[in-house]
């Protein structure tokens, strides 16, 4: 009768141990994350393109999403300008080789370069057209990007470039230009995936 009764006493007091124990495992189960959200990954990407005849000359209208890396962002608030190249390529097909594989020829390739520059003392931010000198200031970070992501009636080709016949295509991508940061910063950039930044080659026909 005696072991009988401490028995019953041990699982009397040991229910409650297993009780909270529950409980505690219960609250680690339901309890909300608090993590923060990932952040968005560094890259280009080109929304959307188009290109419109007027006047016998081809005018680009593009989108681009950029999405600077936070080396990249750190260097820009620096003040290190850094370039940006859109590349530009007007192909017409050929005609078919072997199966699935054309014959392209390059008809016209040309870059634009859009340098992004810091004044501190103003606390604006630059874009500098290096093809035509023109510069466009910004109040802050996210303008910029919007205006460095619009771009409009851009002259990409005189219509009498092309030929009568043949159907034609162009492509565009956006890259961060390495080779136009300072010379000490140059080797880390080409060694680190953080500095290669680029968009797909984005491709659409032309329009005649």
């Amino acid at each position: 009768m005696h072991c009988l009764a401490s028995v019953e006493r041990f699982r009397v007091r040991a229910w409650p141990a297993v009780w909270l124990a529950v409980c505690s495992l219960l609250l680690v189960i339901t309890e909300p994350s608090t993590s923060a959200p990932e952040a968005t990954e560094a890259g280009f990407d080109i929304r959307n393109a188009r290109t419109e005849l007027v006047d016998g000359v081809y005018l680009l209208d593009a989108d681009i999403s950029f999405v600077f890396s936070e080396e990249a962002l750190e260097a820009i608030e620096n003040g290190v300008p850094v370039t940006i190249v859109l590349e530009m390529q007007v192909l017409r097909e050929r005609g078919l080789i072997w199966d699935n594989l054309w014959w392209d020829k390059e008809v016209a390739e040309l870059q634009a370069k859009l340098r992004i520059e810091t004044r501190p003392l103003s606390k604006t931010y630059l874009v500098r057209n290096l093809n035509s000198g023109e510069t466009r200031v910004f109040g802050s970070f996210d303008e910029l990007l919007q205006g460095l992501g619009r771009i409009r009636n851009f002259p990409l080709l005189d219509a009498h470039l092309l030929g009568n016949e043949g159907e034609y295509y162009l492509r565009l991508r956006a890259l961060l230009d390495i080779e136009s940061l300072p010379s000490p910063m140059r080797p880390w950039a080409y060694l680190s995936s953080l500095w290669r930044l680029e968009s797909d080659w984005y491709e659409w026909p032309l329009e005649r």
